[in-house]
This record gives C-alpha cells, sequence and structure tokens, in this order.
C-alpha cells in the first residue's frame, strides 16, 4: 500500500546507509540463529538419532564444515553449536540497541522539524489552526510514528530471519517445508480481512487523537470559566463520547492482534504434529532431518504470528507519517520568508517611523485601508479606537506577522518588506495585551530574543523596566523558576518582565498592544511612570483601550473602520470634541465600550 512504501521510503531517505546497513545485519541474525539450529542433525546423528545425513544439502555442507573445524565428536559439535548460538544472541542484542537508538532517533528528528516548520509558518497558518492539532501532531503522532518505525523494522527482522530459516528448511527436507509453507500461507490469507479492518481503525485513529487534543487544549485553557460556572460534568460529558470512540478503537487494535495469535498457534500445534507423523512415515523423510525441520518451523511458526501481531499494529500506527508529512508540508508552504542571519538593526535616533498607504484586506473587507503616518523617534505615540477599528491589525503588520496588500512600514531608513524578519522583530520590543510567560526561570523567560545576552545586559535591562528589585527578592533571583504563565507573580511584576524582556534587545521601539488592560490602578501607575522614562530614549507606541494611559502622548491616533480618522495630541483632541472627546466622555460616565461612535452620535455627544 501507498502509507507502508510512504514510511519506509522516508526512513530510507533519513537514515540513508544506516538502513541499508540494518537488512544484511538481519539477515546475517537469522542465518546465525538458523545454522545453530541445523546443527543439530550433526548431533542428533553422533548420538544415534536416525538421520539421512547424506540425503541434503544442508547435512553435507554442515559436515564439512565440522571436519573442517576439527569438530567431529559430540562434545565439539556441542560446542560449535554453544558459539553460534552466543555469536546470535551477542548480534541480536547489538542489533536491538542500535534499531531501537535509531527509531528514537528518527522520532526526535521528526518532532524538531514539525516544531520548526510550524514556528516559522506565517502567522494566517498558526491562527487558521486550533494549538491541540499542532500539539497533538508534535506529541501523539510522532510518537505512533516511531512505534510504527519500530513495528516497521521488526516486521523487516522477522522477514529476513524467516527467509533464512526457509532456505535451511528446503535444504533439509524440502517436502516438509513446502508443505509447511503452505500451510502458513493459506492461514495468512484466512487473515486478511482482519489486515484491511486494523489499517482501517488506525487510519481513523489519527483525527480521534487530534480532536482530544484540541478539546483538552481547549478545556484547560479555559478551567476558570469552567469552574467559576459549575460547568465541570458539562465539561465532562463533551469529552466522554471522544474518548469512547478512542477507547473502542485502541480495543480493537490491541485485541485484533492477540486474537489472531492464539488462532495462529493452535493452528501451528496441530500443523507441527501432523508434519511430524506424514513427514517419516508418508514422506519417507529421516528421523532426523524431520526433527530439525520442525525444530526450525517450531521457531519460526512462533515469529509467523509475531509477524501477523505486527501487521496489524502497523497498521494501527502507520497513518501517523500522513498525518504528520501533511501538516509539515501544508507548514512548510506558508512559511515565512527565509532571510540570511542578521545582526540587530543599527537606527540612530532621532528617526522616523513611516507608515505610508498601508493596505491590508482578508477576503473583501479591508481592515486596514490607506494607512498613513509618520512619528518622529524617540517619542510616545498612542492608537485608540473601538472593536474591529484595525488596532490589532495595525500591530501584525508592524511586527511582520501579517503581509499588506498595499503599502510600506518603515523604522528609520529600513523597510520592512526588504529587512530579514529576525532583526526587523529585534528592533520593535513587543509587550503583549497578555503576558506570555514560561515555565521557566526568570533568566530563561527574559533571554528569550537574545540567548547570548550577559548578565549585565540582562540587569540593565530589568533596572529599566524597574524588576531588578523584585527579581532579586525571589528565592534564587534570575534562576527562580517563576511557573506556568507566572502565576507567582503580579500582574504587574509580570508585566515589568515582559517589558524587560523586549528591551534586552535595545529596541528602536517598544510596542505596547493593550498591556495595560489588566493591571489595576497602582501597577498602571507604575508602568506609566516606566514609560515616562523610556520614552525619550526610544520611540513608543501605545495600543490603548484605557484613555487614561495615552493622555501624555505627543500624538493619539483614532481609528475606525481601518482607517485613521483624526490625530492630534490629547488638549488638540479633545479641544475639537469629536471622536476621542466622544470616548472619553463614554469612559468617564463609565461605558467601556468604543461600539457607538457614529457621527450622529459623536455631534451629538459633542453639543453642549
Amino acid at each position: 500500500m501507498n502509507v507502508y512504501r510512504l514510511l519506509f521510503g522516508d526512513i530510507a531517505a533519513r537514515l540513508g546507509w544506516r538502513f541499508i546497513a540494518i537488512i544484511p545485519l538481519m539477515a546475517l541474525v537469522g542465518l546465525t540463529e538458523g545454522t545453530s539450529v541445523a546443527l543439530l542433525l550433526p548431533l542428533l546423528s553422533r548420538i544415534g538419532v536416525g538421520a539421512a545425513t547424506n540425503q541434503s544439502f544442508a547435512s553435507v555442507t554442515l559436515e564439512n564444515i565440522l571436519t573442517a573445524l576439527g569438530a567431529t565428536d559430540v562434545v565439539r559439535i556441542l560446542a560449535v553449536i554453544v558459539v553460534v548460538a552466543t555469536a546470535q544472541a551477542a548480534l541480536y542484542i547489538s542489533l536491538s540497541w542500535w534499531t531501537s537508538r535509531l527509531g528514537r532517533r528518527y522520532q526526535s528528528q521528526r518532532q524538531s522539524e514539525l516544531f520548526r516548520a510550524f514556528v516559522r509558518a506565517r502567522w494566517s497558518f498558526l491562527t487558521a489552526r486550533k494549538a491541540g492539532e499542532l500539539t497533538n501532531v508534535i506529541v501523539t503522532e510522532s510518537e505512533r510514528l516511531g512505534i510504527a518505525f519500530a513495528t516497521g523494522l521488526s516486521i523487516l527482522s522477522t522477514v529476513a530471519v524467516m527467509a533464512v530459516y526457509l532456505v535451511l528448511a528446503l535444504t533439509i527436507a524440502w517436502q516438509i517445508t513446502t508443505a509447511l509453507a503452505i500451510f502458513a500461507l493459506v492461514t495468512g490469507l484466512l487473515m486478511l480481512r482482519l489486515y484491511r479492518r486494523s489499517y482501517a481503525i488506525g487510519q481513523a485513529l489519527g483525527p480521534l487523537n487530534a480532536e482530544l487534543q484540541s478539546m483538552l487544549s481547549e478545556q484547560f485553557a479555559g478551567i476558570k470559566i469552567v469552574k467559576a460556572t459549575a460547568g465541570e460534568e458539562r465539561a465532562a460529558a463533551w469529552l466522554d463520547p471522544l474518548v469512547r470512540k478512542i477507547e473502542r478503537a485502541n480495543t480493537l487494535i490491541s485485541f485484533t492482534p492477540l486474537a489472531v495469535r492464539g488462532v495462529l498457534e493452535f493452528l501451528a500445534l496441530v500443523g507441527l504434529a501432523v508434519m511430524l507423523v506424514l513427514g517419516n512415515q508418508g514422506m519417507g523423510v529421516a528421523l532426523g532431518n524431520v526433527l530439525v525441520v520442525l525444530a526450525l518451523f517450531a521457531r519460526l511458526f512462533p515469529r509467523i504470528t509475531t509477524l501477523q501481531a505486527q501487521l496489524h499494529y502497523f497498521n494501527g500506527y502507520v497513518h501517523a507519517i500522513e498525518v504528520i508529512n501533511a501538516l509539515q508540508t501544508a507548514a512548510e508552504a506558508e512559511a515565512e520568508r527565509q532571510d540570511a542571519t542578521a545582526d540587530n538593526l543599527r537606527i540612530d535616533l532621532p528617526a522616523t517611523l513611516s507608515v505610508q498607504n498601508l493596505q491590508v484586506a482578508f477576503d473583501e473587507r479591508k481592515a486596514l485601508d490607506n494607512v498613513s503616518l509618520a512619528f518622529p523617534m524617540p517619542g510616545m505615540l498612542a492608537i485608540v479606537g473601538g472593536s474591529g477599528a484595525g488596532k490589532s491589525t495595525l500591530v501584525h503588520a508592524m511586527l511582520g506577522l501579517i503581509e499588506p496588500s498595499a503599502g510600506s512600514i518603515k523604522l528609520g531608513p529600513y523597510d520592512l518588506a526588504s529587512t530579514p524578519l529576525g532583526a526587523w522583530r529585534r528592533a520593535i520590543g513587543y509587550v503583549p495585551q497578555e503576558t506570555i510567560l514560561f515555565h521557566a526561570s526568570v533568566w530563561d523567560n527574559l533571554t528569550l530574543a537574545d540567548p547570548s545576552a550577559t548578565v549585565a545586559e540582562v540587569e540593565t535591562a530589568a533596572r529599566r523596566a524597574h524588576a531588578h528589585e523584585f527579581i532579586q527578592a525571589m528565592p534564587q533571583g534570575y534562576k527562580t523558576i517563576i511557573g506556568d504563565q507566572g502565576v507567582r507573580m503580579s500582574g504587574g511584576q509580570r508585566q515589568r518582565l515582559a517589558i524587560a524582556r523586549a528591551l534586552l534587545t535595545n529596541p528602536t521601539l517598544l510596542l505596547l498592544d493593550e498591556a495595560m488592560s489588566a493591571l489595576d490602578a497602582e501597577s498602571e501607575a507604575e508602568l506609566l511612570q516606566t514609560l515616562e522614562e523610556l520614552r525619550g530614549q526610544m520611540g513608543i507606541m501605545i495600543i490603548a483601550h484605557r484613555l487614561a494611559a495615552v493622555r501624555s502622548a505627543d500624538r493619539i491616533c483614532v481609528f475606525e473602520a481601518g482607517r485613521i480618522v483624526e490625530s492630534g495630541t490629547w488638549d488638540d483632541l479633545m479641544a475639537r470634541k469629536s471622536r476621542l472627546y466622544a470616548l472619553a466622555e463614554a469612559q468617564s460616565r463609565g461605558h467601556e465600550s468604543f461600539a457607538d461612535t457614529s457621527p450622529a452620535h459623536l455631534t451629538a455627544e459633542a453639543a453642549p
């Protein structure tokens, strides 16, 4: 089937010569194991069990080899058998270790490739998919792929050993071997329907796992509202049917190989018993040869049953390669432009942030429509407006997360369209609305954008953000683990860490996207004081809902329907009694919404 070729082709391409070397080594394991069993022929002959040692090629060959080695008596033949069996065991253990390492390396390589493909993809690719879907592919599907790798190699190993056993058995007693081989083939054909069933189950399991991962991610992300509304049972009720489907699929995948193995072991025992009688009496094969062939098949039939089970397990996991390849290919097709590594942008201040005729469209809707502004840095620029006005779109365009359909953005002499994205983003210190911190040390969180930063550089950035003192007061200072999303700190402390992280690269522009919306009054006042100290050192752009945060800005731009509808200082705009005035009036009355800013409403609000 195509999926089998897909997996083994991928393994061969990634392992290269290692994959080529594995096959003959597997055959060598089978050869040494089969030889140790075949050596029973001369041993049986020496101890008086009837054997026609001159009637088979294998018997003659083994006798010649033993004679050349001087092993002509029982003790020496037994010693040869022990040596060959020891070599086989050592080779088998070594090969098992090597294939295990290769399997884990293959899995980890695919996981790393997936993560890199995802984080390098365009913002539109990431927002169009659930985080649970991406996590599922890296964790669950990659684990399934690793199992498929190990199972696939085990199948190849089993086939190689079986081939050697069959060749040896044919050279000893072709009549019995042919009969047993036909018997094994018929039993395999009888199980064909079960293979198709396990193949279909494995194909369905990938999407089910992805759905479960996505649902769990959503539930835990919203666990506060689940608990606050006493919705635990309702949330569990959403999850239960999906868990039951996965339970049934996994049960069938686990049970089918065991059932097949039980049937085959029964048939193998019956077949060997029949051949023991018919081989000597019905086919005229010497008893010793019959015993050796049956000994080979006694070791071969468990491998046949194991192979049957492995094929069912393989069918259950092999489809992971399709899921992984499809998503990785999609991510790589949506990759951001890959520029050569560049140092941080060197922009001498004073400089200008210039946005010219910027347009961003989503399908037929224009999120930004011919936005133009020129802002001198250092200084503070504020962007305000209602929900859907285009503020977030402007932020995403500034960071290069979305590509404008027209227009340009420049920082000093550098144009976003022709500047390496990494260097551009390091020139902008970004502080989002929801402070994003990781379950790691303060140091690791601060140095996310610059892992090579020195202690002096990190501490300087922390001091500029007024974070150094509270960091030093932590149990282990900068090495303190702050917990998931910084749960062990206050909102103000988390926000100051975010600012320190943004300042570490010495940005030309500090971009705060609703960074004060979740702060209390005291934390907001502290952050505003920090910005006042920084405004003379760099450009600061504040996207804000609370107008108190923008009063001191050098320039305020009011957005509406993707356009700048007015701009100026706080005093100038309030004197006009237009958009900003209406927003301020609404907030002063306790109405936080920007929704009603139509011209008619604004005229009414501006009236004395």
